[in-house]
This record gives structure tokens, C-alpha cells and sequence, in this order.
């Protein structure tokens, strides 16, 4: 019972965490991007889209040069990580594209 509880209630607060940020929150043509940032060592980003359609997660420096990129095309969403520990100190920019255009971006200071 106690297992069932705290399962329960982990699975909310994951929940609530990632649709209570309205940072980076794009929803156009049948496609919802949030981008978030839970604790000062992640940013969290979620794509839900149609499948087969491309979009692109780019993690660049203030000075515009991509850092991090990742491809999604396969799934019809996706929920990915960035730990920052490995980047040094300074500006980001979390952008998501698709066909060209930028659907959300987040700022953040690490």
C-alpha cells in the first residue's frame, strides 16, 4: 500500500513539474514543445508531434555555436534531459526547430 502511495504521488509531482513551467511552451501545426528547467544542473525538454516529422533540439552558447544537438523524427514524443555539469559556466540557448523555423527557445545561466 505504502509502494502504491508514493508511486501515486511521484508520479504527480513529475507531472505537475513538467506542465507547470510555461517557459519554452510552443503548440502550432500539431506540434507542443515545453522546455524547462527543474533544477540548476538540467534543462528537461519535451516534443510532442506527428510522427515522422523532423524536429531539431540545438543546445548553443551565447555566442550562437551549437553545443548539443538532437534529431527527432521516429517517436510522436519525446522527453529528453541535458545535464549541464559537462558545459562550462556562462549563457545558453535551448532552441527547437522544425522545417527551418524556430517553434520555442529558453534562455538560461548555468
Amino acid at each position: 500500500m505504502k509502494t502504491l502511495v508514493l508511486t501515486t504521488v511521484l508520479s504527480m509531482l513529475m507531472a505537475f513539474s513538467a506542465f507547470s513551467s510555461p517557459e519554452g511552451f510552443t503548440a502550432a501545426n500539431g506540434t507542443t514543445v515545453r522546455i524547462f528547467q527543474t533544477n540548476p544542473e538540467s534543462v528537461d525538454v519535451y516534443v510532442s508531434k506527428a510522427p515522422g516529422e523532423l524536429v531539431k533540439i540545438l543546445v548553443c552558447s551565447e555566442s550562437g555555436n551549437t553545443l548539443l544537438k538532437t534529431r527527432v523524427k521516429k517517436q510522436s514524443a519525446r522527453y529528453i534531459r541535458y545535464h549541464l555539469s559537462d558545459l562550462p559556466a556562462g549563457s545558453y540557448r535551448v532552441k527547437v526547430e522544425k522545417s527551418g523555423e524556430i517553434l520555442s527557445d529558453y534562455s538560461f545561466s548555468h
